[in-house]
């Protein structure tokens, strides 16, 4: 796992200062070495975290014949698999050697069966051309914007853009706006109007006719129709492939185990390919610990299990922390145990497998999904309020669990009675109402926009699409990064999720259950207790965070309407938020200590 960056210009300027100051500023990312590539009009910038060829694979990479060279961030996943395939002749045993070949081979063709997480930029020298491209699920990062001399500049943050000086940030608004209905920003655009972002499953050509961006991938509309035994034996065959081809590197793998159906089907899987595996399991005060099901767990599969203990944490300087790592405001306040986790998980290894995606994939956030099951059922009207009602009733007890609107909960059930869960998902699952927004000065985003929310499967691909790659993914990348560790996701393997998105809604939710699919895979490889557990979720005591007496003092000072938030949004409207002590105080607060951190 690596930070890339480069700059490209028509002219012969030499931007080598301006590499050298994003390379500084990715340093985090690629602790274990750097490296720069300079030729007539380009430069492409390379920190590295060793994790494959230790000592063959460093970057900027180049072709036998000099005429492309690669900057990679990721992992190609079955790669020696991959290489065999190829007429080239390996100088590494490395997989950024693999896409020089690819490239050689195949041109922008490459893409279509490329496995891994992935952002890369090609130089080809013969067409003067650069060849950039993103994986399919957003797993790893790629902006770019256009410098104050025409330059194209991209990197793997927007800190490094902004490090050249070549680039001043404008806030976009709408960003703004829906980072406080969501709690990120979409994943298809930036905080900054001029800092873009190349999205999911794209790839860019850039010349000197401009920049193309060009889709090369997207959800397959396949309607596989199997038996569940079927279906069961084709995903834990194909888990397991995905597992095995992510175990590979040079250096200690480990996995996160929490205890839950997710982590626990991917030790289960590991297990039987590594015969010393070590699994990792954070054990939190209170409530939220699940260490008990997680040892449990690592009993039944003999693994090597480490547990590492939460701390004591400083809310106010931990958020001022986050807002300079993700580079933008982001609100989900799990990134705070997430980024504690990868901070003691990588005194032990650099590489870690997760659970991550299995929600998404096989239908894991039960209180948003089983009403699209029971609205495909129905046709009247009057059914469809009484599952807009079933919905409002999941969500309010999802916030009255992390510290908001509980108190709130008759007048709620009131307001949306009588709406269809299409409606009742715009108007409540969001921080931030419309008439709220207004108040703060803002124009209310279209966050559902035209998506198709027919089916349970549209909704998890629009999840996918949506919440996955601006959320989960993003926090995932840069709480691990920041640390210099590499998060490794197999229920994101493309052949697996193509396979699962085939199959029929009704192997993932019913009318008492969800993960049907994944529990009927790995439930009776797991210990009873593990087996049926609820969803617990991840994350943290917003209330309680924000209740102690020490935050009395950080709530004034980032509330004030002398804070540089106040010039995007209106101050007295801020103000009533300020003791609410929910996640509508949080979103506001991380957007203060943003503004303040960025300078905006």
């Amino acid at each position: 796992m690596c930070g890339i960056s480069g700059i490209w210009h028509r002219s012969n300027r030499n931007y080598r200062r301006h590499l050298r100051k994003m390379n500084e500023t990715l340093s985090h990312r690629g602790p274990d070495g750097a490296g720069e590539y300079e030729t007539e009009g380009l430069c492409l910038g390379h920190t590295r975290l060793s994790i494959v060829d230790l000592e063959g694979g460093k970057q900027p990479m180049t072709s036998k014949d000099n005429s492309c060279a690669v900057t990679f961030n990721g992992e190609i996943y079955g790669f020696e698999r991959i290489k065999k395939e190829q007429n080239y002749e390996f100088r590494t045993h490395s997989d950024t050697e693999l896409l020089l070949a690819l490239y050689e081979n195949q041109d922008v063709k490459m893409l279509e069966r490329l496995p891994g997480m992935f952002s890369f930029s090609i130089w080809d020298a013969k067409r003067k051309r650069l060849f950039c491209a993103r994986d399919r699920f957003g797993e790893k990062p790629f902006y770019y914007a256009w410098g104050a001399n025409g330059e194209f500049i991209f990197s793997s943050e927007i800190k490094a853009i902004l490090a050249t000086g070549l680039v001043d940030g404008i806030v976009d608004e709408s960003a703004v706006s829906h980072f406080l209905k969501k709690l990120y920003i979409h994943p298809h655009s930036s905080v900054y109007k001029n800092i873009k972002v190349l999205k999911p499953g794209h790839y860019l050509l850039v010349d000197e006719s401009g920049v193309q961006e060009v889709r090369y991938w997207e959800f397959s509309e396949r309607d596989n129709r199997v038996s569940i035994s079927e279906a069961v034996e084709e995903v834990q065959m194909r888990l397991r492939r995905a597992v095995r081809d992510q175990l590979v590197a040079d250096v200690p793998v480990g996995a996160f185990l929490s205890g839950g159906l997710d982590s626990s089907s991917i030790v289960s899987a590991a297990s039987s390919e590594c015969k010393e595996l070590m699994t990792l399991s954070y054990r939190f005060k209170g409530e939220y610990d699940e260490g008990d099901y997680a040892k449990s767990v690592a009993a039944k599969f003999g693994t090597k299990h480490i547990e590492m203990f939460e701390g004591e944490l400083s809310v106010t300087e931990a958020l001022e922390k986050m807002a300079y790592i993700y580079d933008e405001p982001f609100a989900d306040s799990s990134n705070i145990p997430t980024f504690q986790i990868c901070e003691e998980a990588r005194k032990y290894c650099k590489v870690v497998l997760t659970g991550d995606g299995a929600d998404e994939l096989f239908g894991g956030y039960s209180w948003k999904y089983r009403p699209f099951y029971f609205q495909s059922e129905i046709q009247d009207s009057k059914s469809s309020a009484l599952v807009a009602g079933m919905l409002i009733n999941k969500v309010l007890g999802k916030f009255t669990k992390i510290g908001g609107f509980s108190d709130k909960a008759i007048a709620y059930k009131q307001k949306f009675s009588g709406k269809s869960v299409r409606q009742a998902m715009a108007e409540l699952y969001f921080m931030f109402s419309d008439a709220e927004l207004n108040m703060l000065g803002l124009r209310s985003p279209d966050v559902l926009g035209g998506a198709r929310l027919s089916s349970l499967n549209d909704v998890l691909k629009e999840d996918m699409s949506d919440y996955m790659a601006g959320d989960i993914l993003t926090k995932t990348d840069r709480s691990s990064m920041a640390n210099g560790l590499e998060l490794r996701s197999p229920f994101l393997d493309p052949a697996l999720v193509e396979y699962v998105m085939s199959l029929s809604g009704n192997f993932k939710v019913d009318r008492k259950s969800d993960k049907i699919l994944l529990r009927e895979a790995y439930g009776n490889q797991l210990p009873r207790k593990v087996r049926n557990r609820p969803k617990q979720g991840f994350g943290s005591p917003v209330a309680a965070w924000l209740s102690a007496p020490q935050m009395i003092d950080t709530l004034n000072y980032y509330f004030s309407p002398e804070r540089r938030y106040s010039k995007f949004l209106d101050s007295t409207a801020v103000a009533r938020y300020k003791f609410q002590k929910d996640m509508r105080t949080w979103a506001l607060l991380v957007f203060s200590i943003w503004c303040e951190t960025w300078e905006v």
